[in-house]
Protein backbone atom coordinates (compact mmCIF):
# COMPACT_ATOMS: atom_id res chain seq x y z
CA UNK A 1 0.00 0.00 0.00
CA UNK A 2 2.75 2.45 0.98
CA UNK A 3 4.73 1.54 -2.11
CA UNK A 4 1.72 2.29 -4.33
CA UNK A 5 1.21 5.68 -2.66
CA UNK A 6 4.90 6.52 -3.03
CA UNK A 7 4.87 5.60 -6.74
CA UNK A 8 1.69 7.61 -7.31
CA UNK A 9 3.12 10.70 -5.60
CA UNK A 10 6.42 10.36 -7.45
CA UNK A 11 4.60 10.02 -10.78
CA UNK A 12 2.47 13.11 -10.13
CA UNK A 13 5.51 15.12 -9.04
CA UNK A 14 7.44 14.05 -12.15
CA UNK A 15 4.56 14.95 -14.46
CA UNK A 16 4.01 18.32 -12.80
CA UNK A 17 7.69 19.34 -12.56
CA UNK A 18 9.30 21.25 -15.39
CA UNK A 19 11.22 19.26 -17.98
CA UNK A 20 14.79 18.50 -17.03
CA UNK A 21 16.04 19.13 -20.58
CA UNK A 22 14.83 20.92 -23.66
CA UNK A 23 15.07 19.63 -27.22
CA UNK A 24 16.48 22.10 -29.74
CA UNK A 25 16.38 21.85 -33.53
CA UNK A 26 19.76 22.70 -35.08
CA UNK A 27 19.37 25.16 -36.73
CA UNK A 28 15.87 26.28 -35.80
CA UNK A 29 15.02 26.82 -39.51
CA UNK A 30 15.42 23.73 -41.70
CA UNK A 31 17.09 21.61 -38.98
CA UNK A 32 19.65 18.91 -39.74
CA UNK A 33 19.49 17.52 -36.19
CA UNK A 34 18.02 17.91 -32.73
CA UNK A 35 19.78 17.87 -29.37
CA UNK A 36 18.70 17.92 -25.71
CA UNK A 37 20.44 20.27 -23.31
CA UNK A 38 19.65 20.23 -19.57
CA UNK A 39 17.73 23.23 -18.29
CA UNK A 40 20.39 23.62 -15.60
CA UNK A 41 22.83 24.60 -18.37
CA UNK A 42 20.54 27.56 -19.19
CA UNK A 43 20.64 26.87 -22.93
CA UNK A 44 19.95 29.71 -25.33
CA UNK A 45 19.47 29.72 -29.06
CA UNK A 46 21.52 31.86 -31.40
CA UNK A 47 21.55 32.17 -35.17
CA UNK A 48 22.26 28.64 -36.38
CA UNK A 49 22.60 26.87 -33.05
CA UNK A 50 22.29 26.66 -29.30
CA UNK A 51 24.73 27.13 -26.42
CA UNK A 52 24.84 26.55 -22.70
CA UNK A 53 27.14 26.53 -19.72
CA UNK A 54 27.30 23.84 -17.06
CA UNK A 55 25.52 24.53 -13.79
CA UNK A 56 28.89 25.19 -12.11
CA UNK A 57 29.70 27.76 -14.82
CA UNK A 58 32.97 26.03 -15.71
CA UNK A 59 32.18 24.22 -18.99
CA UNK A 60 30.84 25.74 -22.22
CA UNK A 61 29.00 23.72 -24.86
CA UNK A 62 27.56 24.87 -28.18
CA UNK A 63 26.34 23.23 -31.36
CA UNK A 64 25.59 24.89 -34.66
CA UNK A 65 24.96 23.97 -38.26
CA UNK A 66 27.19 25.27 -41.03
CA UNK A 67 27.20 25.04 -44.80
CA UNK A 68 30.63 23.97 -46.03
CA UNK A 69 31.88 22.34 -49.20
CA UNK A 70 34.04 19.94 -47.16
CA UNK A 71 35.16 19.03 -43.65
CA UNK A 72 38.36 21.08 -43.99
CA UNK A 73 36.40 24.28 -44.53
CA UNK A 74 34.10 23.42 -41.62
CA UNK A 75 37.14 22.77 -39.40
CA UNK A 76 38.63 26.17 -40.16
CA UNK A 77 35.33 27.83 -39.29
CA UNK A 78 35.15 25.98 -35.98
CA UNK A 79 38.73 26.75 -34.95
CA UNK A 80 38.23 30.43 -35.82
CA UNK A 81 35.48 30.57 -33.20
CA UNK A 82 37.95 29.66 -30.47
CA UNK A 83 40.55 32.11 -31.78
CA UNK A 84 37.97 34.93 -31.70
CA UNK A 85 37.38 34.04 -28.03
CA UNK A 86 41.06 34.61 -27.27
CA UNK A 87 42.00 30.94 -26.96
CA UNK A 88 45.67 30.19 -27.63
CA UNK A 89 46.27 26.65 -28.89
CA UNK A 90 49.23 24.49 -27.92
CA UNK A 91 49.93 22.98 -31.36
CA UNK A 92 51.91 20.12 -29.80
CA UNK A 93 48.80 18.91 -27.93
CA UNK A 94 46.65 18.47 -31.05
CA UNK A 95 44.89 15.15 -31.58
CA UNK A 96 42.29 14.04 -34.10
CA UNK A 97 40.04 10.99 -33.88
CA UNK A 98 37.49 9.85 -36.45
CA UNK A 99 34.51 7.91 -35.15
CA UNK A 100 30.73 7.60 -35.31
CA UNK A 101 28.17 9.35 -33.10
CA UNK A 102 24.57 8.18 -33.36
CA UNK A 103 25.21 6.74 -36.86
CA UNK A 104 26.83 9.97 -38.11
CA UNK A 105 30.53 10.21 -39.05
CA UNK A 106 32.44 12.58 -36.76
CA UNK A 107 35.91 13.98 -36.44
CA UNK A 108 36.94 15.07 -32.95
CA UNK A 109 39.81 17.54 -32.63
CA UNK A 110 41.23 18.26 -29.18
CA UNK A 111 43.81 20.78 -28.01
CA UNK A 112 45.21 22.01 -24.78
CA UNK A 113 45.52 25.76 -24.61
CA UNK A 114 45.08 28.92 -22.62
CA UNK A 115 42.30 31.42 -22.33
CA UNK A 116 41.82 34.47 -20.12
CA UNK A 117 41.23 32.17 -17.12
CA UNK A 118 44.33 30.03 -17.64
CA UNK A 119 44.87 26.48 -18.92
CA UNK A 120 41.94 25.02 -20.81
CA UNK A 121 40.88 22.00 -22.86
CA UNK A 122 39.33 22.66 -26.26
CA UNK A 123 37.30 20.15 -28.23
CA UNK A 124 35.78 20.67 -31.66
CA UNK A 125 33.56 17.89 -32.96
CA UNK A 126 32.65 18.01 -36.65
CA UNK A 127 29.59 15.98 -37.56
CA UNK A 128 28.71 15.12 -41.17
CA UNK A 129 24.92 15.29 -41.40
CA UNK A 130 22.54 13.47 -43.71
CA UNK A 131 22.21 16.65 -45.79
CA UNK A 132 24.79 17.45 -48.51
CA UNK A 133 27.33 20.15 -47.58
CA UNK A 134 25.86 20.54 -44.08
CA UNK A 135 27.92 19.95 -40.96
CA UNK A 136 27.39 20.36 -37.26
CA UNK A 137 30.10 22.01 -35.21
CA UNK A 138 30.13 21.05 -31.55
CA UNK A 139 32.23 23.30 -29.33
CA UNK A 140 33.31 22.10 -25.89
CA UNK A 141 35.52 24.31 -23.76
CA UNK A 142 36.68 24.18 -20.15
CA UNK A 143 39.35 22.87 -17.87
CA UNK A 144 40.02 19.15 -17.59
CA UNK A 145 38.59 19.30 -14.07
CA UNK A 146 35.38 20.97 -15.37
CA UNK A 147 35.01 18.33 -18.09
CA UNK A 148 35.37 15.54 -15.52
CA UNK A 149 32.88 17.19 -13.17
CA UNK A 150 30.28 17.52 -15.95
CA UNK A 151 30.96 14.35 -17.94
CA UNK A 152 27.56 12.77 -17.21
CA UNK A 153 25.69 15.77 -18.62
CA UNK A 154 28.08 16.07 -21.56
CA UNK A 155 27.60 12.39 -22.42
CA UNK A 156 23.80 12.75 -22.20
CA UNK A 157 23.86 15.82 -24.43
CA UNK A 158 25.97 14.07 -27.07
CA UNK A 159 23.90 10.88 -26.87
CA UNK A 160 20.75 12.93 -27.55
CA UNK A 161 22.00 14.19 -30.91
CA UNK A 162 19.50 12.95 -33.49
CA UNK A 163 19.79 13.59 -37.24
CA UNK A 164 16.72 14.73 -39.15
CA UNK A 165 15.75 12.94 -42.31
Amino acid sequence: MYRFAFVAILTLWTLSSPALAKTFPIPSDNPVATINIPNSWEPSEYDGGVEGTSKDGQFYFAIEAVNSKDIGEATKEGLNFFKKQGVKFDANSHSTVESVLNDLPVMTITFKGRDKDGPTEITLILVKTLKPNRFLLIFAWGSEKAAEANIKDIDKILASLTPTK
